[in-house]
């Protein structure tokens, strides 16, 4: 007698396994979403950080070009949201007294959130 397993047991596997896979896939995909969300907002929160000790240094909030070129933050500049790889948008800089950081629109139409004078606003 030849022990193996038979067709019939192999696709109840198949399908099993395919059911499991159904229910999996969604929930990833929505880890995946906060992941990235939570990496935007880290982001814009090192960039808030970075105009707190550029204003400490300088007496004057700068653009994400002067934290790049006061050496404050050198990567500034190459940030970009990791879900619409687009840069943060800036207000303030040049003896500005304010200054704003947001995410720039992701392709679901909202953003991410955030920084205005040191008050982070997440959506």
């Amino acid at each position: 007698m030849k022990k193996g397993f038979t067709l019939i047991e192999l696709m109840i596997v198949v399908v099993i396994i395919g059911i499991l896979a159904a229910i999996a896939i969604p929930k990833f995909s929505s880890v995946k979403d906060q992941a990235e969300q939570v990496a935007c907002q880290s982001n814009m929160r090192s960039l808030g950080s970075a105009e707190a000790m550029y204003y400490g240094r300088f007496n004057a909030y700068g653009s994400v070009a002067d934290l790049a070129n006061s050496f404050v933050m050198e990567n500034s500049v190459d940030m970009e949201c990791p879900t619409s790889d687009a840069g943060y948008t800036e207000t303030g800089g040049a003896l500005a007294t304010t200054y704003l950081i947001g995410c720039a629109e992701a392709p679901n139409g909202l953003t991410h959130g955030s920084i205005e004078d040191g008050i982070v606003s997440w959506q």
